[in-house]
Order: C-alpha cells, then sequence, then structure tokens
C-alpha cells in the first residue's frame, strides 16, 4: 500500500514533535526543573505513532511509563504536558505528578504507572467497561518488554481472551528491562505469548513507522471488527538511558551507535525524498515542530505553581 504524501508529512510531523519534546525535557530536568523521575523514548517514536494514527478521539490509552510520546501521538497538548513536567498548575494534572504518572482524559489518557506490569489489570477493566457500557471504542494499551514476564500479563491476556474484550496490546520492545536485556530473562519472542490466549498477534519493526502503520492499522481494524483482542510487539531502541540521568554503563556505545542507524525519522525524510517530496517541504514541517517547541518552554515557566490549598482539588 502506498501511503500519501501528506499522511507521510502528518507522520514525520508527529515523530518529530516528540523527538524534540523529549530533548526538551531533558535539557529542563538537567537545569534543574524537573521534578521526579523522567523517561525519555527518544528513538521510539515511530511506536507511539504508528498506532495513534488509527485511533478515534473516542478510544482509550493507557501509556507506558516511558509514555510521553504515546500521549502526544493521542493529542494531548504540548505545552500542558510540558507545563506538567515542571510542577505548573496548567498542565493536565494541574502539576501534581509530573512525567510519569500523567493522565489527560480530554483525549481519553487514562494515566500511566511505574509500577511496572500494573496496567495490565487496569486495562482488562477498561475493556470490559467498554463492552458492558456498549461503547463505541477500543482500548489501546502500551507496555514495555521488562513487563511481559509478570503474572499479570498472562492472567489480562486470558481474561482479554475469555471475555472477548476490545482491547489492542502495544509491546514497546527496546531491549532493556531497565538495565537488563531481554535476552537474558526470556528465551520466547514477545509476540508468540499472545498466540497462547487465542489472540492475533504479529511482530514489526519498531523503527519502520510504514511497517508499524500498515501492521497496527490491520489489527486495529480487526479489534474494532470482531471486538476482541490483538498483540503487537514492536521491536525498537531507547537511545538515551533508563531515566534522564541514567548514563546507561550496561550497554556500549558502538551498540548504541548501530541501533542510532536505524532512526525512524530519518528513515521516514529519506522515504519522502525518494518518493519525490521537495526538502523545503520537509523543512517547513520541521520548523513548525521547532517552533511549537519553544512556545511550550515559554508557556511552561511562565506558568504559576499551584498553590499549597489546590494540591487536594480534583
Amino acid at each position: 500500500m502506498k501511503l500519501s504524501e501528506g499522511l507521510l508529512l502528518e507522520m514525520l510531523e508527529k515523530m518529530y514533535l516528540i523527538r524534540k519534546f523529549e530533548y526538551k525535557v531533558l535539557e529542563l530536568a538537567e537545569r534543574g526543573m524537573v521534578f521526579g523521575s523522567a523517561h525519555l523514548c527518544v528513538g521510539e517514536e515511530a511506536t507511539a505513532v504508528g498506532p495513534s494514527m488509527h485511533l478515534k478521539k473516542e478510544d482509550y490509552i493507557i501509556p507506558t511509563h516511558r509514555g510521553h510520546g504515546q500521549m502526544l501521538a493521542k493529542g494531548s497538548d504540548t505545552k500542558s504536558m510540558l507545563a506538567e513536567m515542571i510542577g505548573k498548575k496548567t498542565g493536565p494534572c494541574k502539576g501534581r505528578v509530573g512525567s510519569m504518572h500523567m493522565a489527560d482524559r480530554s483525549v481519553n489518557n487514562l494515566g500511566n504507572s511505574g509500577i511496572i506490569g500494573s496496567t495490565f489489570p487496569i486495562s482488562i477493566g477498561v475493556g470490559l467497561a467498554i463492552k458492558l457500557k456498549g461503547l463505541d471504542a477500543i482500548h489501546l494499551s502500551y507496555f514495555g518488554d521488562g513487563a511481559t514476564n509478570q503474572g499479570a500479563f498472562y492472567e489480562s491476556l486470558n481474561f482479554a481472551d475469555l471475555w472477548d474484550l476490545p482491547i489492542m496490546f502495544v509491546c514497546v520492545n527496546n531491549l532493556y528491562g531497565m538495565g537488563t536485556h531481554y535476552c537474558r530473562t526470556c528465551n520466547i519472542d514477545i509476540y508468540k505469548k499472545a498466540q497462547t490466549f487465542n489472540i492475533p498477534s504479529e511482530s514489526a519493526d519498531g523503527n519502520d513507522i510504514i511497517e508499524v502503520y500498515e501492521k497496527t492499522g490491520q489489527l486495529i481494524k480487526k479489534v474494532r471488527k470482531t471486538q476482541r483482542p490483538a498483540f503487537i510487539e514492536l521491536n525498537t531502541y531507547r537511545w538515551l538511558g533508563h531515566s534522564a540521568f541514567d548514563k546507561h554503563p550496561y550497554r556500549t556505545k558502538e551498540e548504541i551507535e548501530e541501533y542510532k542507524k536505524l532512526d525512524p525519522i530519518k528513515r521516514l525524510k529519506d522515504t519522502l525524498l525518494a518518493n519525490g517530496t521537495p526538502q523545503d517541504r520537509i523543512e517547513n514541517v520541521l520548523k513548525k515542530v521547532d517552533n511549537e517547541i519553544l512556545e511550550a518552554e515559554k508557556f511552561a515557566i511562565e506558568s504559576e505553581y499551584p498553590e499549597f490549598e489546590e494540591s487536594m482539588e480534583q
């Protein structure tokens, strides 16, 4: 399937926005302005944008703890999200949760968690609620490779199959659970685990936005039609450490540089150029994002911190 130039440029804009946003969060963290942990998804942008291109506003998501990109791809406001990062009241959670537990009900983002595997049972609850209420929606549940050896993972896949729940499970496999390589924890490909529970599952090159878009699109369409779960494993790589201040001594510089050659943003730009898209059209998209990030930073820094009395408001 040949994708239109407009669609490819839209995906480029979303991926570039995520990367610029993450580097801005890193910069603010290094300046001491980000409270608590911040887990960045530089290099993983295609895994957030590809699935989200097939979602409706009514659909629900639960991001991972490394979920800034997944939130932006679902439609959260850049200014508001950056404000939340530095504890300002203009954030979607009024500056009270920061990076790792952010929710945004305006786009049906139900919030992430720092407890690995804890969102699987919650996702089952979301899927069951959609079914019982007869909503015209599906639920997209993101998680990392490190969560797939948890007991709750298998229990939740079992219930999703048993109860026919409209859940799209998306595993972002960036190879490392904190500092432990996946091959040291399990010998089976993650997507094959879902097949045990009669759940349609596939794997994809998570560094190729076109492949991610096409494969997740097929599975999401199946979830909508059958009102049953599906599963995809997106194989990718995080360029930075587990958190903003992790110097990742468990990886070699050579390994990181090899994976950077698979940069999903560069690959998409190369595809656009090969298809005849003018360079200046691509540059205009990138400049638009650069300006958006500058405006978001200004907004976040100039916003006010919440008053103590506001901390208990709903």
